[in-house]
């Protein structure tokens, strides 16, 4: 009964935004409703054994997002014709991890060509210096209140703008030249439950922003949201933008078992997917980092 009256609740945040909060936690309360409509038939011992077959099944949710990342190394792709293979890596930082050199080594592993960081703080100024030579583009918005986040690159970045005090979320866009096709690159870090309205408010606002940019874009972030929210619904419904399968638990990841996906990766339908997001190494954050290889078209 309390798993359904989760469900009913997630559900009810398509009337009262409020209650969304509940949906972020749809695939478990549908574990405790599985669990306990197997073992309601059982003779005895019926809550030991529900309650066993739900922390299986948080553990096996945990454990989904490791086995994207054991596949790396992945294969070289060949880009479809007129198009460019790009590396790119959201990271939510943490502002209470101050391991760089950890965080330094994991971005150096994955060798990103794009690269967004959240929660970045002014401490962690030296990973900005050691990750120079690798990707000597780079922009931040830590001068602002409240935004704390980077674009590090390997191509030049042609135009840049950083937001905080707006109705949108704290945003960072980068805009790079023809190599690339003019591709935007946007990354934000929303306010979280229980600021339901006015999250719902900003990545509305981020949505029209990005519907009206031209050319191929790629927005990425700590959305605070998962695929089953009506926030996450909504922003996709109206930005016209596709999320690349970010269906992988982010957070948290302090003990290395992920339970909500809450960080995630978009594309305008003009750049391709060409493989499976993963997460990398956590490096002492409380998030795991997404990758994701994609083609984007470039200009001739």
């Amino acid at each position: 009964m309390l798993g359904l009256a989760g469900v009913a609740a997630g559900w009810l945040g398509n009337l009262w935004i409020a209650f969304d909060v509940f949906s972020q936690f749809s695939y478990q309360f549908w574990l405790v409703v599985l669990a306990f409509a197997v073992t309601f038939f059982m003779p005895f011992a019926r809550v030991l054994t529900g309650i066993a077959i739900v922390m299986i099944g948080l553990l096996v949710i945990s454990a989904l997002p490791h086995l994207t990342a054991a596949s790396y190394p992945a294969p070289e792709i060949k880009a479809p014709a007129d198009h460019r293979v790009l590396r790119v890596m959201s990271f939510n930082t943490w502002l209470l991890n101050a391991d760089v050199d950890a965080m330094a080594a994991e971005i150096e592993r994955n060798d990103p060509d794009i690269l967004v960081l959240q929660e970045f703080g002014t401490e962690k100024r030296a990973l900005l210096d050691r990750l120079k030579a690798r990707m000597p583009y780079q922009d931040d918005c830590r001068h602002l209140d409240h935004c704390y986040m980077a674009v590090l690159s390997k191509f030049p970045i042609e135009d840049f703008e950083s937001h905080a005090a707006w109705v949108g979320p704290p945003m960072v866009r980068a805009r790079f030249g023809k190599e690339l096709g003019g591709l935007t690159v946007i990354g934000i870090h929303t306010i979280r439950f229980p600021y339901s309205r006015a999250q719902f408010t900003q990545l509305n606002e981020l949505a029209d922003l990005v519907r009206r940019l031209e050319g191929p874009r790629i927005v990425m972030g700590d959305f605070n949201a998962t695929p089953s929210s009506r926030l996450l619904g909504t922003f996709e419904q109206r930005s016209s933008l596709r999320r690349l399968d970010s269906w992988l638990p982010t957070w948290p990841a302090n003990f290395q078992m992920p339970q909500l996906a809450i960080d995630h990766i978009f594309a305008s339908p003009d750049v391709k997917s060409v493989e499976k997001v993963r997460i990398g190494n956590n490096a002492g954050s409380d998030h795991f980092p997404l990758v994701v290889r994609v083609a984007v078209p470039v200009t001739p």
